[in-house]
């Protein structure tokens, strides 16, 4: 059995990822904080939106077009891209590594990492979207340096290039480290030495041009909330921030890797051998240049919090190093690790298939358990046709899922600034914890009379917990 998905490992991973589109189907029908502020967003194009490159908004809101507004939509981008990060992994290890075997590993290794099994999965969008863009591009970097190519590779490094940069901006980091790794290695720079590197730097450019004309008169708009959260722990002391943000950075590291890297010491410590061949120096200056990088932006900005999920496009081709030094690989061992890797998400699974059922033994509700397809039906109930009005929401979660179950209602939250929208004829307000006298205020100011309302609605699968939805609905006088 072990065998046989070994030597069929893409099919095998396809297969997985479609099952998990499956599962979330069958799990929830709420969009978590993430995936609802792409929903939030996809409303609108627009070249640049907050703190995040625009591009996979605008692949979520081509999907939409296709799928609707709808947790498939959301689920079909995010696995997508997760299968695409487990396959090139894959398809780097055969490149590198010329074993099948260690190859299949190294990609279920990822199996092992909890920011890629849970985290990933669970509620993220821009990191799994760089992860992939950065795997696809080391992949196509050494498919060049190692083989004899023709200039349309060049071509594809420069649209993955500017992809990943348009994915997430740290992606730079990993440019500036595979530009360290040519220029060290002589037989890599005499690859990357010729004309069509322009095709790349061409591609690439063109891809960034628009939303970089954007990002320069946005700044305050691109830069704040990662400025605050970079600047979040600091002290009056550069030293005392410098140690604090390189103690988290090298613990983020260490627990990003675990189980993963305790496994590998447990099977494959006797098999572990240091190969200093070419391959073996370009990952380790790749992996020094990285690291050099964001012990250098630790310094610089005075960060003193790393999470965790930051590392993921950097660490994710640890295993496969790892892998790579290893001699005589045995058999018996490598079926074992393979067992071990496919527990992890046998056991993510069962706790997503699990877990809504449980909400009233945990006591505390879930993301997933809140009960927004029931507060569409009472905001039914106070307003005909609401489908085409205007629908202003506390933030970005709620509003994003109020879109999913409203797709022809316009949506606006305060936590988006500087989303367009009309003034409806008929508005409703809704809120969790602060009532908007501010938008209330502009309303009854504009001539609209408002009505307050509240209910108590169980969360899904609850007996004993509600949420408490405030609704307010604003009609325009005649």
């Amino acid at each position: 059995m072990i065998s046989f998905i070994t030597q069929r490992f893409p099919f095998f991973i396809v297969g997985y990822f479609v099952l998990q589109i499956i599962i979330r189907l069958l799990t929830t029908n709420i969009a978590v904080l993430d995936e609802s502020e792409q929903i939030m967003l996809s409303q609108y194009f627009s070249l640049g939106y907050n703190e995040q490159p625009p591009l996979y908004t605008w692949i979520q809101m081509g999907l939409f077009r296709l799928t609707g507004i709808s947790i498939f939509g959301l689920s079909l981008l995010k696995n997508t891209l997760l299968c695409l990060t487990y396959l090139f992994i894959y398809q780097l290890g055969l490149l590198l590594l010329e074993d099948k075997l260690k190859a299949a590993l190294s990609a279920f290794s990822l199996f092992l990492l909890p920011q890629m099994v849970w985290d990933a999965q669970i509620d993220q969008t821009h990191t799994v979207f760089l992860t992939t863009a950065t795997a696809i591009t080391v992949y196509l970097f050494f498919y060049i340096v190692k083989k004899d190519v023709s200039w349309i590779y060049f071509f594809f490094f420069g649209l993955s290039s500017g992809i990943g940069l348009l994915a997430k901006y740290n992606f730079i980091l990993v440019l500036i480290a595979l530009g360290g790794v040519a220029l060290y290695i002589p037989t890599y720079r005499k690859a990357f030495y010729k004309k069509a590197l322009f095709i790349s730097i061409f591609v690439a450019f063109c891809i960034v041009l628009p939303h970089f004309l954007w990002f320069i008169s946005h700044l305050d708009v691109a830069t704040n909330r990662t400025i605050e959260r970079m600047s979040a722990g600091h002290t009056t002391s550069a030293f005392v921030n410098f140690a604090k943000g390189s103690g988290d950075l090298l613990l983020s590291i260490i627990a990003f890797l675990s189980p993963f890297w305790l496994f590998f010491v447990l099977f494959f410590r006797k098999e572990f051998a240091w190969k200093f061949n070419t391959q073996t120096k370009a990952l380790i200056a790749y992996g020094v240049v990285i690291f050099a990088l964001l012990f250098a932006m630790v310094a610089l900005s005075g960060t003193t919090h790393i999470k965790e999920r930051w590392l993921q496009p950097y660490l994710v081709i640890v295993p496969l190093f790892l892998f790579s030094q290893v001699v005589n690989i045995d058999i018996k061992l490598s079926r074992r690790f393979i067992i071990l890797s496919l527990i992890a998400p046998i056991i993510v699974a069962s706790v997503v298939l699990v877990r809504p059922w449980l909400i009233d033994v945990r006591g505390k509700p879930t993301r997933a358990s809140y009960p927004f397809e029931q507060v569409t039906y009472a905001m039914k109930d106070k307003l005909s046709h609401i489908e085409r009005n205007l629908i202003y929401a506390e933030d970005k979660y709620i509003g994003g899922n109020l879109k999913l179950f409203f797709p022809e209602a316009t949506v606006i939250t305060p936590s988006l600034p500087n989303q367009p929208y009309e003034l409806s004829k008929n508005i409703i307000l809704f809120w969790e914890t602060e009532k908007p006298s501010a938008f209330i205020e502009i309303l009854t100011t504009s001539g609209y009379i408002c009505e307050e309302y509240h209910q108590s609605i169980a969360f899904q699968k609850s007996k004993k917990l509600f949420y408490e939805a405030m609704m307010m609905l604003c009609k325009k006088e005649e």
